[in-house]
């Protein structure tokens, strides 16, 4: 299961270090449910993910997709090198979300937003 903070301004989901067919599901309930609970804000922290195969994707892409419903600001914490990198560069995750190099980064660029 991925790790949930939640804090007056946003809500944050950090990923377990592998996201594969065996979790992927269960992240994107507890990343809806954080949603659906009024989170003014939503981070996908992958930065400690090692691993993340079409699952992962799967769960940032409909994540993003009720936030937008919602009209929930979200932003996805990427890795700058590495695997889940690679894979995010290849599907074309930059084209569908806003991505950043860390959590601190994330949360000025919602504290902006606002």
């Amino acid at each position: 299961m991925a790790r949930v903070e939640i804090t007056d301004t946003c809500g944050t989901l950090t990923f377990p270090d592998e996201v594969d067919l065996s979790n992927g599901e269960a992240i994107l309930e507890q990343a809806v449910r954080l949603l659906d609970s009024g989170t003014p804000a939503l981070i996908l922290d992958l930065s400690g993910c090692t691993f993340c195969d079409s699952n992962g994707l799967n769960v940032i892409t409909r994540s993003q997709m009720r936030a937008s419903e919602l009209g929930v600001p979200m932003w996805v914490v990427l890795p700058a090198r590495g695997l889940v990198r690679r894979v995010s560069d290849v599907a074309g995750l930059q084209r569908r979300v806003a991505i950043a190099p860390d959590v601190a980064t994330a949360r000025e660029a919602l504290a902006a937003h606002r």
